[in-house]
């Protein structure tokens, strides 16, 4: 009967972060013309990441989810919070809202993201793969569309590694 006493949980919890805060003094410091207002999203992300396990794609078409770590929130709000906190500083602005937003609360500027790959390889290192575009809201038109392949390396081969080398992948 002893071996069904109860056991802790062993999972793990993990959320991306915002630049450094070095970086972040640094850029406070910097002067623009005007405060633009831009709207984050929508963002698509590919189905296999609505989950709240840690994915790893142990090779070309092959993943491996992870039972003990797991997302502190959802993988695609985290990652729109964290990519509008760096695009707030980048800017320096805060006058920066994420998808869905009122009509009447329209940014001028919206930034559309479709991700195509965002988790660790099997060497731990974070990967982004998306396509991204800007819209003028006020001309309702497309002003640039462009894709974006980064990745970056891992300080350590561990899950904690992974996570902050996807952190700064966000960044970049």
């Amino acid at each position: 009967c002893g071996a069904f006493s109860p056991r802790p949980d062993p999972s793990r919890f993990f959320t991306l972060s915002s630049l450094p805060q070095v970086e972040q003094a640094s850029l406070k410091n910097s002067t623009t013309p005007e405060k633009m207002f831009l709207g984050i999203g929508p963002i698509k992300f590919p189905g296999y990441l609505d989950r709240q396990e840690i994915v790893v794609r142990s090779a070309q078409n092959r993943f491996d989810v992870s039972e003990i770590d797991r997302w502190a929130e959802p993988l695609q709000e985290n990652f729109a919070r964290v990519l509008s906190e760096n695009l707030a500083l980048l800017l320096n602005t805060d006058l920066i809202i994420i998808h869905p937003w009122q009509p009447a609360n329209r940014p001028r500027y919206q930034v559309e993201i479709e991700v195509f790959r965002f988790e660790a390889n099997s060497e731990r290192n974070g990967q982004l793969f998306a396509r991204w575009s800007v819209l003028d809201n006020a001309d309702k038109k497309v002003a640039v569309v462009k894709e974006s392949r980064v990745t970056r390396n891992a300080k350590e081969k561990s899950t904690d590694g992974s996570v902050a080398a996807l952190s700064e992948a966000v960044g970049d």
